[in-house]
Protein backbone atom coordinates (compact mmCIF):
# COMPACT_ATOMS: atom_id res chain seq x y z
CA UNK A 1 0.00 0.00 0.00
CA UNK A 2 1.01 3.56 -0.94
CA UNK A 3 -0.44 7.15 -0.13
CA UNK A 4 -2.01 8.82 -2.73
CA UNK A 5 -3.19 11.71 -3.52
CA UNK A 6 -5.40 12.71 -6.61
CA UNK A 7 -4.22 16.05 -7.95
CA UNK A 8 -7.53 16.88 -9.07
CA UNK A 9 -9.93 16.37 -6.36
CA UNK A 10 -8.00 16.27 -3.72
CA UNK A 11 -9.09 13.01 -2.23
CA UNK A 12 -6.00 11.15 -0.56
CA UNK A 13 -5.08 7.86 0.96
CA UNK A 14 -3.51 4.31 1.01
CA UNK A 15 -3.66 2.98 -2.40
CA UNK A 16 -2.97 -0.15 -3.40
CA UNK A 17 0.01 0.25 -6.33
CA UNK A 18 -0.74 -3.12 -8.16
CA UNK A 19 -4.13 -1.34 -9.59
CA UNK A 20 -2.63 1.70 -10.28
CA UNK A 21 -3.16 1.69 -13.91
CA UNK A 22 -6.39 1.65 -13.26
CA UNK A 23 -7.05 4.42 -11.71
CA UNK A 24 -7.92 7.79 -12.99
CA UNK A 25 -9.03 11.02 -11.75
CA UNK A 26 -12.28 11.66 -9.70
CA UNK A 27 -12.84 7.58 -10.08
CA UNK A 28 -11.88 6.65 -6.49
CA UNK A 29 -14.11 3.89 -4.65
CA UNK A 30 -15.50 2.65 -8.28
CA UNK A 31 -14.09 -0.35 -8.17
CA UNK A 32 -15.16 -2.60 -4.97
CA UNK A 33 -13.25 -4.10 -2.18
CA UNK A 34 -15.53 -7.46 -3.73
CA UNK A 35 -13.82 -7.03 -6.85
CA UNK A 36 -10.18 -7.20 -5.37
CA UNK A 37 -11.06 -9.95 -3.18
CA UNK A 38 -11.85 -11.94 -6.55
CA UNK A 39 -9.12 -10.50 -8.12
CA UNK A 40 -6.68 -11.51 -4.84
CA UNK A 41 -8.47 -15.26 -4.79
CA UNK A 42 -7.94 -15.90 -8.31
CA UNK A 43 -5.74 -19.06 -8.96
CA UNK A 44 -2.33 -18.01 -10.73
CA UNK A 45 -3.18 -20.24 -13.87
CA UNK A 46 -6.85 -18.48 -14.41
CA UNK A 47 -5.11 -14.87 -13.69
CA UNK A 48 -2.44 -15.34 -16.13
CA UNK A 49 -4.60 -16.85 -18.86
CA UNK A 50 -6.98 -14.05 -17.80
CA UNK A 51 -4.30 -11.55 -18.22
CA UNK A 52 -3.47 -13.01 -21.72
CA UNK A 53 -6.90 -12.65 -23.32
CA UNK A 54 -6.83 -9.05 -21.91
CA UNK A 55 -3.74 -8.33 -23.85
CA UNK A 56 -4.63 -9.85 -27.06
CA UNK A 57 -8.20 -8.21 -26.95
CA UNK A 58 -6.75 -4.76 -26.13
CA UNK A 59 -3.87 -5.06 -28.69
CA UNK A 60 -6.75 -6.01 -31.28
CA UNK A 61 -8.78 -2.91 -30.03
CA UNK A 62 -5.92 -0.73 -30.86
CA UNK A 63 -5.51 -2.16 -34.37
CA UNK A 64 -8.83 -1.70 -35.43
CA UNK A 65 -9.53 1.69 -34.50
CA UNK A 66 -7.35 2.63 -37.24
CA UNK A 67 -7.92 -0.42 -39.47
CA UNK A 68 -10.11 -0.18 -43.24
CA UNK A 69 -12.01 -2.92 -42.43
CA UNK A 70 -13.01 -4.51 -39.23
CA UNK A 71 -13.46 -7.69 -41.35
CA UNK A 72 -11.00 -10.91 -40.28
CA UNK A 73 -8.34 -11.27 -42.75
CA UNK A 74 -8.11 -14.73 -45.01
CA UNK A 75 -5.30 -16.04 -43.37
CA UNK A 76 -6.91 -16.62 -39.75
CA UNK A 77 -10.09 -17.82 -41.85
CA UNK A 78 -7.70 -20.14 -43.42
CA UNK A 79 -6.24 -21.30 -39.87
CA UNK A 80 -9.90 -22.11 -38.48
CA UNK A 81 -10.58 -24.46 -41.68
CA UNK A 82 -6.70 -26.04 -41.28
CA UNK A 83 -8.26 -26.63 -37.76
CA UNK A 84 -11.52 -27.90 -38.67
CA UNK A 85 -9.99 -30.36 -41.18
CA UNK A 86 -7.57 -31.42 -38.89
CA UNK A 87 -9.80 -32.56 -36.30
CA UNK A 88 -12.53 -34.40 -38.41
CA UNK A 89 -9.29 -36.04 -40.26
CA UNK A 90 -8.86 -37.52 -36.97
CA UNK A 91 -12.02 -38.54 -36.24
CA UNK A 92 -12.66 -40.05 -40.23
CA UNK A 93 -9.36 -42.26 -39.38
CA UNK A 94 -10.57 -43.51 -36.09
CA UNK A 95 -14.12 -44.54 -38.05
CA UNK A 96 -11.71 -46.17 -41.10
CA UNK A 97 -9.30 -47.70 -38.59
CA UNK A 98 -12.50 -49.31 -36.71
CA UNK A 99 -13.77 -50.77 -39.88
CA UNK A 100 -10.46 -52.15 -40.92
CA UNK A 101 -10.42 -54.33 -37.89
CA UNK A 102 -13.82 -55.36 -37.81
CA UNK A 103 -13.21 -57.01 -41.57
CA UNK A 104 -9.80 -58.33 -40.56
CA UNK A 105 -11.56 -61.06 -39.12
CA UNK A 106 -9.54 -61.37 -36.20
CA UNK A 107 -11.69 -61.98 -33.52
CA UNK A 108 -9.65 -59.90 -30.69
CA UNK A 109 -9.30 -57.08 -32.26
CA UNK A 110 -12.82 -56.33 -32.85
CA UNK A 111 -12.92 -55.44 -29.12
CA UNK A 112 -10.67 -52.71 -29.96
CA UNK A 113 -12.65 -52.20 -33.04
CA UNK A 114 -15.79 -51.58 -31.18
CA UNK A 115 -14.10 -49.05 -29.07
CA UNK A 116 -13.04 -47.25 -31.78
CA UNK A 117 -16.80 -46.98 -33.14
CA UNK A 118 -17.71 -45.85 -30.11
CA UNK A 119 -14.92 -42.85 -29.53
CA UNK A 120 -16.19 -41.84 -33.03
CA UNK A 121 -19.83 -41.90 -32.02
CA UNK A 122 -18.92 -39.90 -29.24
CA UNK A 123 -17.15 -37.55 -31.07
CA UNK A 124 -19.26 -37.42 -34.10
CA UNK A 125 -19.97 -34.12 -35.97
CA UNK A 126 -23.58 -32.57 -34.00
CA UNK A 127 -25.13 -29.92 -36.77
CA UNK A 128 -28.21 -29.56 -34.18
CA UNK A 129 -31.53 -30.41 -34.94
CA UNK A 130 -33.89 -27.99 -37.01
CA UNK A 131 -36.42 -25.73 -35.65
CA UNK A 132 -39.34 -27.27 -34.94
CA UNK A 133 -41.55 -27.44 -31.57
CA UNK A 134 -40.96 -24.06 -29.46
CA UNK A 135 -39.66 -21.56 -32.50
CA UNK A 136 -42.11 -19.49 -34.42
CA UNK A 137 -42.07 -18.81 -38.20
CA UNK A 138 -43.00 -15.98 -39.95
CA UNK A 139 -46.37 -16.49 -39.97
CA UNK A 140 -46.56 -16.54 -36.61
CA UNK A 141 -44.68 -12.79 -35.80
CA UNK A 142 -45.18 -11.18 -39.36
CA UNK A 143 -44.35 -8.10 -37.92
CA UNK A 144 -41.37 -9.24 -36.34
CA UNK A 145 -40.12 -11.26 -39.19
CA UNK A 146 -40.73 -7.94 -41.68
CA UNK A 147 -38.68 -5.66 -39.02
CA UNK A 148 -36.11 -8.81 -39.30
CA UNK A 149 -36.42 -8.59 -43.19
CA UNK A 150 -35.52 -4.75 -43.07
CA UNK A 151 -32.82 -5.27 -40.50
CA UNK A 152 -31.04 -7.70 -42.97
CA UNK A 153 -31.23 -5.88 -46.10
CA UNK A 154 -29.21 -2.83 -44.38
CA UNK A 155 -26.36 -5.09 -43.43
CA UNK A 156 -26.80 -7.75 -46.47
CA UNK A 157 -27.63 -10.49 -43.46
CA UNK A 158 -30.36 -13.63 -44.46
CA UNK A 159 -33.97 -13.13 -42.27
CA UNK A 160 -34.15 -15.93 -40.03
CA UNK A 161 -35.80 -18.84 -40.42
CA UNK A 162 -37.38 -19.35 -37.13
CA UNK A 163 -37.15 -17.15 -33.86
CA UNK A 164 -37.00 -18.68 -30.67
CA UNK A 165 -38.10 -16.59 -26.71
CA UNK A 166 -36.23 -17.90 -23.91
CA UNK A 167 -35.34 -16.49 -20.41
CA UNK A 168 -32.08 -15.64 -20.49
CA UNK A 169 -30.61 -12.28 -20.42
CA UNK A 170 -28.61 -12.71 -23.88
CA UNK A 171 -29.77 -13.24 -27.39
CA UNK A 172 -27.89 -15.30 -30.11
CA UNK A 173 -27.89 -16.35 -33.99
CA UNK A 174 -27.12 -20.10 -34.94
CA UNK A 175 -27.71 -22.44 -37.64
CA UNK A 176 -29.07 -25.89 -37.52
CA UNK A 177 -30.46 -28.71 -38.94
CA UNK A 178 -28.66 -30.05 -42.12
CA UNK A 179 -29.92 -27.51 -44.33
CA UNK A 180 -28.24 -24.96 -42.38
CA UNK A 181 -30.59 -22.78 -41.38
CA UNK A 182 -29.69 -19.22 -39.57
CA UNK A 183 -32.51 -18.99 -36.57
CA UNK A 184 -32.26 -16.32 -33.83
CA UNK A 185 -33.23 -16.20 -29.88
CA UNK A 186 -34.18 -13.20 -28.16
CA UNK A 187 -34.03 -13.42 -24.36
CA UNK A 188 -37.10 -11.95 -22.86
CA UNK A 189 -35.48 -10.23 -19.95
CA UNK A 190 -33.05 -8.30 -22.11
CA UNK A 191 -35.41 -7.45 -24.86
CA UNK A 192 -37.91 -6.40 -21.93
CA UNK A 193 -35.53 -3.31 -20.58
CA UNK A 194 -34.47 -2.15 -24.06
CA UNK A 195 -35.84 0.69 -25.93
CA UNK A 196 -36.71 0.86 -29.68
CA UNK A 197 -33.48 1.96 -30.76
CA UNK A 198 -31.05 -0.65 -28.42
CA UNK A 199 -33.33 -3.63 -29.58
CA UNK A 200 -32.65 -2.63 -33.63
CA UNK A 201 -28.95 -2.55 -32.33
CA UNK A 202 -29.44 -6.04 -30.71
CA UNK A 203 -30.84 -7.00 -34.50
CA UNK A 204 -28.75 -5.94 -35.95
CA UNK A 205 -25.74 -7.21 -34.31
CA UNK A 206 -27.15 -10.63 -33.93
CA UNK A 207 -28.15 -10.94 -38.13
CA UNK A 208 -24.55 -9.59 -38.86
CA UNK A 209 -23.17 -12.93 -36.90
CA UNK A 210 -24.29 -14.25 -39.83
CA UNK A 211 -22.04 -11.83 -42.43
CA UNK A 212 -19.20 -10.76 -40.60
CA UNK A 213 -16.52 -13.54 -41.25
CA UNK A 214 -16.55 -15.08 -38.13
CA UNK A 215 -15.11 -18.70 -39.41
CA UNK A 216 -15.46 -20.03 -36.07
CA UNK A 217 -19.03 -20.37 -36.19
CA UNK A 218 -19.19 -21.91 -39.64
CA UNK A 219 -20.90 -25.51 -39.63
CA UNK A 220 -17.33 -27.00 -40.36
CA UNK A 221 -15.48 -25.29 -37.72
CA UNK A 222 -18.27 -25.24 -35.06
CA UNK A 223 -18.27 -29.12 -35.43
CA UNK A 224 -14.73 -29.28 -35.22
CA UNK A 225 -14.79 -27.28 -32.09
CA UNK A 226 -17.83 -29.36 -30.21
CA UNK A 227 -15.75 -32.66 -31.23
CA UNK A 228 -12.61 -31.16 -29.88
CA UNK A 229 -14.47 -30.99 -26.38
CA UNK A 230 -15.62 -34.35 -26.55
CA UNK A 231 -11.87 -35.39 -27.08
CA UNK A 232 -10.95 -33.49 -23.81
CA UNK A 233 -13.90 -35.16 -21.83
CA UNK A 234 -13.13 -38.93 -23.10
CA UNK A 235 -8.76 -38.86 -23.03
CA UNK A 236 -8.69 -36.77 -19.86
CA UNK A 237 -5.54 -38.78 -18.50
CA UNK A 238 -7.19 -38.91 -14.16
CA UNK A 239 -8.66 -41.40 -12.44
CA UNK A 240 -9.56 -39.09 -9.77
CA UNK A 241 -13.33 -40.56 -8.48
CA UNK A 242 -11.96 -43.91 -8.94
CA UNK A 243 -10.75 -46.28 -5.73
CA UNK A 244 -7.87 -48.25 -5.40
CA UNK A 245 -8.09 -51.56 -7.18
CA UNK A 246 -5.53 -54.24 -6.95
CA UNK A 247 -4.18 -56.67 -9.26
CA UNK A 248 -4.54 -56.50 -12.98
CA UNK A 249 -6.83 -53.66 -12.68
CA UNK A 250 -4.96 -51.57 -10.33
CA UNK A 251 -2.56 -51.59 -12.92
CA UNK A 252 -4.37 -50.34 -15.67
CA UNK A 253 -5.35 -47.69 -13.04
CA UNK A 254 -2.03 -46.75 -13.21
CA UNK A 255 -1.13 -47.78 -16.77
CA UNK A 256 -4.02 -45.74 -18.83
CA UNK A 257 -3.73 -41.77 -17.44
CA UNK A 258 0.28 -42.49 -18.79
CA UNK A 259 -0.98 -44.02 -22.36
CA UNK A 260 -3.78 -40.94 -22.68
CA UNK A 261 -1.24 -38.11 -21.72
CA UNK A 262 0.07 -38.00 -25.53
CA UNK A 263 -3.52 -37.36 -26.36
CA UNK A 264 -4.21 -35.47 -23.98
CA UNK A 265 -1.28 -33.14 -24.97
CA UNK A 266 -2.31 -32.95 -28.60
CA UNK A 267 -5.56 -31.91 -27.82
CA UNK A 268 -4.28 -29.57 -25.35
CA UNK A 269 -2.24 -27.82 -28.49
CA UNK A 270 -5.41 -27.90 -30.84
CA UNK A 271 -7.22 -26.01 -28.01
CA UNK A 272 -4.47 -23.50 -27.27
CA UNK A 273 -4.54 -23.28 -31.54
CA UNK A 274 -8.40 -22.47 -31.42
CA UNK A 275 -7.31 -20.14 -28.96
CA UNK A 276 -5.38 -18.16 -31.13
CA UNK A 277 -8.12 -18.37 -33.70
CA UNK A 278 -10.34 -16.84 -31.52
CA UNK A 279 -8.51 -13.81 -31.06
CA UNK A 280 -7.76 -13.42 -34.88
CA UNK A 281 -11.49 -14.39 -36.31
CA UNK A 282 -14.37 -14.42 -33.53
CA UNK A 283 -12.83 -11.55 -31.41
CA UNK A 284 -12.69 -9.44 -34.58
CA UNK A 285 -15.59 -10.43 -35.81
CA UNK A 286 -17.43 -9.55 -32.64
CA UNK A 287 -16.24 -6.28 -33.25
CA UNK A 288 -17.79 -5.92 -36.65
CA UNK A 289 -20.91 -7.15 -35.79
CA UNK A 290 -21.02 -4.05 -33.26
CA UNK A 291 -20.31 -2.05 -36.60
CA UNK A 292 -23.33 -3.61 -37.98
CA UNK A 293 -25.24 -2.60 -35.19
CA UNK A 294 -24.33 0.61 -34.85
CA UNK A 295 -25.20 0.73 -38.92
CA UNK A 296 -28.40 -0.38 -38.28
CA UNK A 297 -30.04 2.26 -35.45
CA UNK A 298 -26.51 4.04 -34.95
CA UNK A 299 -23.92 3.86 -33.19
CA UNK A 300 -25.30 5.63 -29.78
CA UNK A 301 -27.42 2.99 -30.03
CA UNK A 302 -24.98 0.30 -30.38
CA UNK A 303 -23.14 2.27 -27.10
CA UNK A 304 -26.11 2.20 -25.20
CA UNK A 305 -27.23 -1.33 -25.74
CA UNK A 306 -23.63 -2.51 -24.62
CA UNK A 307 -23.85 -0.69 -21.61
CA UNK A 308 -27.35 -2.41 -20.95
CA UNK A 309 -25.58 -5.53 -21.42
CA UNK A 310 -23.77 -4.23 -18.19
CA UNK A 311 -26.99 -4.60 -15.85
CA UNK A 312 -27.11 -8.15 -16.06
CA UNK A 313 -26.81 -8.15 -12.03
CA UNK A 314 -28.88 -5.58 -11.63
CA UNK A 315 -31.58 -7.41 -13.55
CA UNK A 316 -31.29 -11.24 -11.91
CA UNK A 317 -31.51 -9.59 -8.19
CA UNK A 318 -35.03 -7.78 -9.27
CA UNK A 319 -36.32 -10.98 -10.65
CA UNK A 320 -34.98 -12.85 -7.63
CA UNK A 321 -36.38 -10.73 -5.09
CA UNK A 322 -39.55 -11.01 -6.43
CA UNK A 323 -39.55 -14.85 -6.82
CA UNK A 324 -38.40 -14.89 -3.35
CA UNK A 325 -41.71 -12.73 -2.50
CA UNK A 326 -43.81 -14.91 -4.13
CA UNK A 327 -42.57 -17.82 -2.39
CA UNK A 328 -44.57 -18.43 -0.31
CA UNK A 329 -47.78 -18.12 -2.17
CA UNK A 330 -49.51 -21.15 -2.72
CA UNK A 331 -51.92 -19.64 -5.82
CA UNK A 332 -50.18 -20.52 -9.34
CA UNK A 333 -49.03 -17.58 -11.05
CA UNK A 334 -51.06 -15.30 -13.31
CA UNK A 335 -50.60 -13.35 -16.66
CA UNK A 336 -51.28 -10.33 -14.43
CA UNK A 337 -47.99 -11.06 -12.63
CA UNK A 338 -45.91 -11.96 -15.75
CA UNK A 339 -46.53 -8.87 -16.86
CA UNK A 340 -46.10 -6.44 -13.71
CA UNK A 341 -42.79 -8.55 -13.91
CA UNK A 342 -41.84 -6.93 -17.06
CA UNK A 343 -43.26 -3.29 -16.19
CA UNK A 344 -41.15 -3.30 -12.83
CA UNK A 345 -37.67 -5.06 -14.51
CA UNK A 346 -38.18 -2.16 -16.86
CA UNK A 347 -38.44 0.48 -14.24
CA UNK A 348 -35.87 -0.78 -11.99
CA UNK A 349 -33.24 -0.68 -14.84
CA UNK A 350 -34.91 2.72 -15.91
CA UNK A 351 -33.43 3.57 -12.29
CA UNK A 352 -30.02 2.82 -12.15
CA UNK A 353 -28.19 6.05 -11.49
CA UNK A 354 -25.31 6.96 -14.34
CA UNK A 355 -22.31 6.06 -11.69
CA UNK A 356 -23.42 2.35 -11.51
CA UNK A 357 -22.58 1.97 -15.13
CA UNK A 358 -20.13 4.23 -15.00
CA UNK A 359 -19.05 1.30 -12.39
CA UNK A 360 -19.72 -1.61 -14.31
CA UNK A 361 -17.32 -0.51 -17.38
CA UNK A 362 -14.55 0.47 -14.98
CA UNK A 363 -15.00 -3.39 -13.78
CA UNK A 364 -15.03 -4.58 -16.69
CA UNK A 365 -12.13 -2.70 -17.96
CA UNK A 366 -10.34 -3.54 -14.35
CA UNK A 367 -10.81 -7.61 -14.81
CA UNK A 368 -10.95 -7.97 -18.60
CA UNK A 369 -14.52 -9.74 -17.91
CA UNK A 370 -16.47 -11.07 -20.89
CA UNK A 371 -19.37 -13.06 -21.79
CA UNK A 372 -16.58 -15.46 -22.82
CA UNK A 373 -13.42 -16.20 -24.85
CA UNK A 374 -15.24 -15.21 -28.50
CA UNK A 375 -16.19 -12.36 -27.11
CA UNK A 376 -14.47 -9.26 -26.15
CA UNK A 377 -14.76 -6.98 -22.86
CA UNK A 378 -17.93 -4.57 -23.43
CA UNK A 379 -15.49 -1.72 -22.45
CA UNK A 380 -13.52 -2.53 -25.49
CA UNK A 381 -16.50 -2.93 -27.22
CA UNK A 382 -17.43 0.85 -26.54
CA UNK A 383 -14.34 2.10 -26.86
CA UNK A 384 -14.24 0.83 -30.35
CA UNK A 385 -17.68 2.34 -31.74
CA UNK A 386 -16.89 5.61 -30.35
CA UNK A 387 -13.48 5.45 -32.37
CA UNK A 388 -14.62 4.44 -35.47
CA UNK A 389 -16.65 6.76 -37.92
CA UNK A 390 -20.18 7.39 -36.94
CA UNK A 391 -23.10 5.82 -38.19
CA UNK A 392 -26.28 7.19 -38.71
CA UNK A 393 -29.48 4.79 -38.28
CA UNK A 394 -30.08 3.02 -41.68
CA UNK A 395 -33.35 1.63 -40.22
CA UNK A 396 -36.21 3.62 -38.42
CA UNK A 397 -39.11 2.02 -36.98
CA UNK A 398 -42.42 4.24 -35.89
CA UNK A 399 -44.32 4.03 -32.34
CA UNK A 400 -46.68 2.64 -34.35
CA UNK A 401 -44.62 -0.24 -35.81
CA UNK A 402 -42.78 -1.03 -32.06
CA UNK A 403 -46.60 -1.65 -30.51
CA UNK A 404 -47.75 -3.97 -33.67
CA UNK A 405 -44.62 -6.22 -33.06
CA UNK A 406 -44.95 -5.96 -28.90
CA UNK A 407 -48.45 -7.19 -29.11
CA UNK A 408 -47.49 -10.41 -31.40
CA UNK A 409 -45.15 -11.07 -29.00
CA UNK A 410 -46.76 -10.31 -25.97
CA UNK A 411 -47.95 -13.99 -25.14
CA UNK A 412 -44.09 -14.72 -25.52
CA UNK A 413 -43.17 -12.04 -23.47
CA UNK A 414 -45.83 -13.14 -20.44
CA UNK A 415 -45.07 -16.94 -20.78
CA UNK A 416 -41.54 -16.04 -20.24
CA UNK A 417 -41.99 -14.30 -17.08
CA UNK A 418 -44.25 -16.89 -15.61
CA UNK A 419 -41.48 -19.56 -16.04
CA UNK A 420 -39.10 -17.46 -14.22
CA UNK A 421 -41.48 -17.03 -11.51
CA UNK A 422 -42.59 -20.83 -10.82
Amino acid sequence: MVEFTCPQCGWSGEFDARFAPWCVPNDHGLIGTEELRKLDGEKRRDRRRRETGRRRAEALEKRLAQAESLKPGGLARLCALLFALVVHAVTLGVLVGSVLLLINGVWLLWIVALLGLGVVWQMRPRVGRRPKEGWYRRGDLPNLFALLDRVGAAIGAPTPKAVRVDTAFNAGTQRLGLRHEPVLTLGVPLWQVLDGGERLALLGHELGHQVNGDAARGLLVATARQSLWEWRVLFYPSSRGIGPVRGTAGLAQLIVPVVLFPIYLFVTGLERFYAWIQVHVSLRAEFLADEMAARTASTDAAVRLIRKLGAFSAVASYIGRVKAVRAGSREPVTDEEGVALWQGLREHVAAIPEMEFVRQERVSAFRGTSVDASHPANHLRSALLKERPRHEAAVTVSDEEWKAVNREMAASMVAGGLILLR
